[in-house]
């Protein structure tokens, strides 16, 4: 590893407990075997793929915090995975299927050169087959490069258990949720904050997707005012856009 990469100031942010460094190679026949795999995955794994390292599990055993169960919802195990990609594309599409075939809710450390990007997401039990989990929303971070700019150096320091709850490993991987709703945030707010609470990070998720959809919306309505030649109709999209300009405002206000 290099120690001057993103990923050794990650991992030295963590503060991990050394109890919790596992250390396993995982092989990439043992996700392209897999039977259920689309052929558009497998040439995922085969293209963009380059190893996985299990680095670190953190489970009762290794970090002392309780696992967590309510039906929906299955945290015994947090896994922490490195993983090296061929290539800056189709990234987001990988961690999607890792985080699909990764029993545990997972924390991916993805490494190209000397990019880093990070991914996690939120999966539940599936209903039909309680053997499988069903990714509800994924997080992934974009690919960060030094010298980073002050938001996504905050973000990295930001990933440190001393930063996270301990109350069950549900709240800890919650609060690593929270670091990248803080991240997305950003972009709206200018700031990384350090306030939001573990039991606001779903309504800070739906705040941010509002605030994407809005800001698309508007986007095409200034695309559509461009080209409108008829007075009234310009009128019309102006009305429009001032409407969704206050909505954006005040749904940042509450980032």
């Amino acid at each position: 590893m290099n120690h001057n990469s993103l990923l050794t100031e990650l991992i030295a942010n963590l503060k991990l407990p050394n109890e919790t460094k596992l250390g396993v190679k995982i092989p990439k026949k043992t996700l392209s075997d897999n039977t259920e795999l689309s052929n558009n995955d497998k040439s995922i794994i085969k293209d963009v793929l380059k190893s996985i390292d299990w680095a670190y599990t953190l489970k009762p055993e290794t970090i002392n915090i309780p696992t967590f169960e309510d039906g929906v919802r299955e945290y015994l195990e947090i896994a922490i995975l490195q993983v090296k990609v061929k290539s800056l594309n189709q990234t987001k599409q990988l961690c999607r299927l890792l985080h699909s075939n990764i029993p545990y809710p997972t924390l991916l450390l993805v490494e190209h050169e000397q990019s880093l990007a990070l991914s996690v997401a939120y999966k539940r039990i599936n209903q039909a087959d309680s053997h499988k989990l069903t990714i509800e929303k994924q997080f992934d971070s974009g690919w960060l490069n030094k010298p980073l700019e002050s938001i996504r150096q905050s973000f990295i320091s930001d990933f440190s258990l001393s930063n996270c709850s301990t109350v069950s490993l549900y709240d800890l991987y919650s609060d690593f949720i929270n670091k990248f709703n803080r991240l997305e945030s950003a972009k709206f707010t200018g700031v990384y904050g350090s306030h939001q609470q573990t039991s606001d990070s779903p309504q800070v998720t739906a705040t941010l997707e509002q605030l994407k959809s809005l800001e698309s919306e508007l986007n095409g309505l200034r695309n559509k005012l461009k080209t409108e030649s008829l007075m009234n109709n310009k009128v019309k999209l102006n009305v429009q856009a001032r409407a969704i300009k206050k909505q954006i405002k005040q749904l940042k206000e509450q980032l």
